[in-house]
């Protein structure tokens, strides 16, 4: 099943035509909940953008700069961050009430995500191509063809080049539910990422049949992103380099 999305308007500049101009909705007091709505919304960055935009309130400063957050079935910016951390510029209820409903179960599922100390991508590509890269945090990596066990890699990376395949990978897929593992085709290949701390799993992301295009996207950002650091074929010569 295709899993929706909702764009959270929150003003007649930002969406919605039947709402109040943005000045309409500036609030000397502030949301009782000020504390918690802020960090959930700051909490997850999706995509970062490269722009900036305008204060309409005090057009001499800059209220953002596009980028998205997600907590997987809303999507905002960090412009609508902003005005309400700002101007106090009220949260549309419903999107609230996924606020109050979900905080606590996002923050434990933060935390438990700081403490993945090791990344498994599984694949299995179209083309009689099977393998699987394990990343520890201290820069070991394990690759296995699952068809041909005689070309098993060991080698190291330096922490920091491990810490930046596996911090993204936790964080950009941190967002989207993992209730319904299935198998989705990326490009043709079956892909499934593993996050543990040591023996524990953490969590586990897999694509489901029917994905919508931006979860679609968002996975294969990430795959593609590992990728980058850990060649196709690494071959014998890549052993147990430091």
């Amino acid at each position: 099943m295709e899993r929706s999305h909702i764009d959270v308007r929150f003003a007649y500049e930002y969406g919605d035509k039947s709402l109040p101009k943005i000045k309409e909705l500036v609030c000397e007091k502030p949301d009782s909940q000020k504390k918690i709505i802020p960090e959930y919304l700051r909490e997850h960055c999706v995509i970062c953008c490269p722009g900036t935009e305008r204060d309409i309130i005090n057009p001499d400063e800059i209220i953002g700069y596009g980028n998205i957050y997600s907590d997987g079935l809303y999507y905002w910016t960090d412009v609508f961050i902003n005005y309400v951390d700002k101007y106090n510029v009220p949260v549309p209820a419903e999107f609230r009430k996924r606020i109050m409903s979900n905080y606590e179960s996002r923050r434990k599922r933060h935390m438990l995500l700081r403490m993945v100390n090791r990344l498994e991508i599984y694949n299995e590509a179209a083309y009689d191509k099977r393998y699987r890269v394990c990343i520890h945090r201290n820069g070991l990596i394990e690759y296995r063809d699952l068809f041909q066990s005689n070309d098993d890699i060991l080698f190291r990376i330096n922490k920091e080049t491990a810490g930046h395949i596996i911090n993204p990978a936790a964080s950009e897929l941190f967002c989207y539910d993992s209730d319904n593992h299935g198998k989705a085709l990326i490009d043709g290949y079956h892909w499934k990422l593993t996050f543990m701390q040591n023996e524990r799993i953490i969590d586990i992301i897999e694509g489901t049949n029917g994905e919508d295009n931006r979860r679609y996207n968002q996975i294969k950002s990430v795959i593609e992103f590992a990728e980058r650091f850990i060649p196709y074929d690494l071959g014998s010569a890549y052993m147990c380099i430091n």
